[in-house]
This record gives C-alpha cells, structure tokens and sequence, in this order.
C-alpha cells in the first residue's frame, strides 16, 4: 500500500564538500596534490561563472576554460557542465542559454563515467524532447544504479518512481520488453566503467554540514511539485555559515530549484582550519525532494 508521510528534503548523493581558497586569501594555502589542486580550482572557477558581480565576459572566458578542462572526462566536471546548459538562463547568473544537444553531450558521458544523477537527467531531457523510449531506458538505468549505491547516498524512490511514471504514461507497456533489453546491453557495455565512477572520491579536505531532514511546506499555499532534486554551488565563510548559494539545476521543473534555495541556504560547514584567513570555501551540493507518495507500508 502506499502510505502518505510528510514531505522531506535531505541533502544526499555524496555531499562533497571541498576546501577552495580565493584569490584574496591572506595567508597561501596549505600545499595539496595535483588533483587536489585541480577540483579547488574548479569550484572556485565556478563561483566566478555564476556570480553576477562578476563581469559577462569574464564569466563566459571562466566557463570556456572548463569546457576545455573537462575534455579529461572527469564526471564531476562533465555533470555540473551539462547540468548549466540544462538549466540555460534559469540558473544563478548563467552566462548562457539551454542547449540540451550540449547539455545531453556532457550529462551521457558523466552518466557513463558513474554519475547517476546524470542518468536521471538524461531520461528528463530526452521526455522533454519527445524520445520517450530514450527516455525510459535512461529511467530504468537510472533506478538501477541508483538502487546500488550505500543507504546513506541512494536518492528517494519517490523520485525514481515518479520518473518512470511520467514516461510510461507518453510511451505505454507495450515497449517495455524491447526498452529493458536495450538496459541490459548498456549494463553490459558501462557496467565496469559506471561502478568504478561510483566509487571514486573527489580529493581534497571533505567538509561535513550538519544533516538536516524536515517537513517541508510549499509557500503561499502552492501545490507542490513532483519529487525531484536539485544543485547548488555553495559558499562558505570562514565560521561555516552560507555566505551565497547559487542554483545549477533543478529536474523536473526549474521552480523547485527556486523554491528549495532556502533549504540550501541553512546548511553549514564546520568552520576553516587555522591558517586559511578569509577566504570562502566552495561546494557543490544536490539537494533531494521528495513527496512521499511511494513509501511502502508493511503489511501484517
């Protein structure tokens, strides 16, 4: 039976919260390795992308640096790259518009790579563009990986539940047979390659924010929308409080990246080491929703 329960937020999927020192910085930071190195100054070129402080030209020229930058194919940078283009102007001082050609380019080969939020923002791309059964096997790939990851980072199965609905009721259960056999040969041809993404970390000093899981009440009265989840780029003073939250993406519907802003906004983050001085710290952060309409209640 499904059971109706409160809805509830809960910031999930490896929260992954790394150290970056801006350029202000008093004091240098603490000497990293190369890879460190690489993914601080990607989140840092990131918050001049979507600040708005920052002059157009100059975030588009930091946005073209990362584009070259993730020709690596490192599925961090391929997910929040496809992730921009998703959300085109929607998104906290984006310097472009959607282009879902780039945004299904970056978000297929971090999918590929082992982001599972990629796999899910595949199937909304391709349900918005009419390639329904595209979007049913990106769906069913989707729930099955994200069945595979820990307990503590699997997305709600709200979500994943509501996905495949909204699918199933454009492309119908006659496809169903040919559409899982099209799963299993992706599984077959990504499986390797997708479980070792999965399970690799992002280096660097890994902050933790305090957990936080709380009914949520839709403002003025709104009727709130599907399960879905959504990114932020987040700011950190040096005492651990939120100094800006910018939103990258928000699937099924841009609104609930808007809305869910506030949550994202109450997050904190232990404060700095000594030594660090200042300088703001940058993570990047999904945010879950879910409605609660799919929990299952047992029966006795």
């Amino acid at each position: 039976m499904r059971e109706e329960c409160p809805h509830r937020l809960a910031a999930a999927l490896a929260i992954l919260l790394i150290l970056c020192s801006s350029a202000s910085a008093a004091t240098p930071p603490p000497a990293q390795n190369p890879v460190a190195t690489e993914k601080i100054a990607l989140n840092a070129s990131w918050a001049r992308v979507l600040d708005k402080n920052v002059p157009l030209a100059r975030r588009r020229q930091e946005l073209s640096k990362i584009e070259q930058e993730a020709q690596t194919g490192d599925q961090h940078d391929l997910y929040v790259l496809g992730s921009l283009y998703h959300m085109g102007q929607h998104a906290s001082g984006s310097p472009v518009r959607q282009d879902l050609v780039k945004a299904s380019l970056y978000l297929g080969n971090a999918a590929t790579r082992g982001s599972v939020l990629a796999m899910a923002k595949m199937a909304e791309i391709k349900l918005a563009t009419r390639q329904y059964r595209e979007a049913m096997n990106w769906a069913q790939i989707y729930g099955h990986y994200a069945l595979l990851l820990p307990k503590g980072d699997r997305p709600h199965d709200g979500y994943a539940a509501e996905l495949v609905q909204r699918i199933l009721d454009r492309l119908g259960k006659s496809a169903m047979p040919e559409v899982m056999r099209d799963v299993n040969s992706f599984i077959a041809s990504h499986d390797a390659d997708i479980r070792a993404g999965t399970d690799s970390n992002f280096t660097g000093e890994v902050l933790h924010p305090v957990p936080k899981a709380k009914p949520y009440i839709a403002p003025n009265g709104r009727i709130t929308p599907y399960a879905g989840f959504a990114d932020y780029l987040l700011a950190f003073n040096a005492d651990g409080s939120v100094a800006d939250a910018w939103l990258l993406d928000a699937v099924p519907d841009a609104d609930l990246g808007l809305t869910l802003r506030k949550y994202a906004r109450e997050m904190t983050a232990p404060p700095a080491h000594a030594g660090v001085g200042k300088a703001l710290r940058y993570a990047w952060m999904p945010v879950i929703y879910d409605d609660g309409r799919y929990r299952a209640r047992s029966m006795h």
